[in-house]
């Protein structure tokens, strides 16, 4: 399993990445909720950085995104 230093990068990259293109500040329970998300992968055996950004990047997605029907244009 990866260290804790080598989960931070794809923990950074996967929260930055989402503030920028939603350009909202994440609430520190869901970076807390995100970090358990991503070691819980890396326990299960995913180590590629870049593969646990995008798994990152599809929870918060998942779990922040509007509801479907509310749309802003």
């Amino acid at each position: 399993m990866p260290s804790s230093e080598e989960l931070a990068k794809p923990l950074a990259r996967a929260i930055n990445i989402y503030s920028r293109v939603t350009r909202r500040e994440l609430d520190p329970n869901v970076c807390r909720e995100l970090a358990r998300h991503i070691k819980k992968l890396a326990q299960q055996g995913v180590e590629d950085p870049n593969r646990l950004t995008v798994h990152g990047l599809s929870y918060l997605r998942r779990h922040l995104a509007a509801p479907r029907g509310r749309r802003d244009h």
